[in-house]
């Protein structure tokens, strides 16, 4: 049982581990194509786009949808600033061209408490994990 905790394969196996599940949970998908606003307001007027998704942010509208022709996992993602005037251009596209899929998200600020946790808990798992590592160490050598 000491050669299996000495042996570097055990560690390798043990980071290798952790490497994947980080891989795992990280797992992102891009959007397949990033508009600017002036592409989306463009696209908006001439009725290509068939779903939205508006998500507020503090200075700035992120959106995301289909346009015509898109398959099922393909979307757009855009940002316009957060004004009056974007939001007039976009209501009124969207009442021309009758489209009525459109999901709002308002803006949700995390508190200060889950900020700080989330920020923190990695270093504290690396500590915990480095000091199990340094224990087994002390414990093998006697």
């Amino acid at each position: 049982m000491k050669q299996i905790f000495r042996s570097k394969i055990f560690y390798l196996i043990i980071f290798l581990v952790i490497l994947g599940v980080v891989l795992v949970f990280n797992n992102d998908e891009e959007p397949t194509e990033k508009l600017t606003a002036d592409d989306f307001f463009t696209t908006l007027a001439d009725g290509k786009v068939t779903f939205r998704e508006v998500e507020q942010r503090k200075s700035v509208i992120e959106i995301s949808g289909r346009l015509a022709g898109y398959e099922k996992d393909q979307y757009f993602v855009a940002s316009v600033p957060n004004s009056e005037t974007s939001l007039d251009r976009m209501n009124n596209a969207a009442e021309e061209h009758d489209i009525e899929k459109m999901e709002f998200t308002p803006y949700k600020e995390a508190s200060g408490w889950v900020t700080l946790f989330t920020t923190t808990m990695p270093f504290i798992i690396l500590s915990i994990l480095f000091l199990g590592l340094l224990l087994f160490r002390v414990i093998i050598k006697r």
